[in-house]
């Protein structure tokens, strides 16, 4: 399934930094839903026009809050890079040491995305793990 902006998030009180949680009846609905909120954060809950689809792969070796760390920090660099951040993604493949995504990217502007500027995406915090009543939380937070 294909996700777009907006998606619910909701912002972690973290001293010095941000954080987002989000929850999804899937792993891959919090981890789509993840993604669209650390876009949010960078945009200023703008909206973002794809421009183009693009497939994000990424690998980790314990699996759940690392391969969200590892995704976000790829989108970062890409942002750093290319200045795109995402308007929508879908999760093609989750596994426990793999994630892939397809990206639908957009140019940031300046003007109309007046969001945090993002320095790094930490492994403190990092959540990603099934609750009690089945729903599935993710939560990451960054350095600002």
């Amino acid at each position: 399934m294909r996700y777009s902006l907006p998606q619910p998030y909701r912002d972690l009180d973290h001293t010095a930094d941000v954080g987002v949680a989000v929850e999804g009846a899937s792993p891959e609905e919090a981890l789509a839903r993840l993604v669209l909120a650390y876009a949010a954060l960078l945009s200023g809950n703008a909206p973002v026009d794809v421009e183009r689809d693009e497939r994000v792969a990424v690998t980790a070796d314990r699996g759940g809050p690392d391969l969200a760390v590892a995704l976000l920090r790829e989108l970062l660099f890409r942002f750093a890079v290319e200045r795109v951040l995402p308007g929508a993604c879908e999760v093609t493949l989750l596994t426990s040491e793999r994630a892939e995504m397809t990206v639908g990217l957009g140019r940031y502007d300046p003007e109309r995305h007046d969001g945090f500027d993002l320095k790094a995406v930490t492994r403190h915090a990092a959540r990603f793990e099934r609750g009690e009543e089945g729903v599935w939380r993710a939560q990451v937070v960054f350095d600002v």
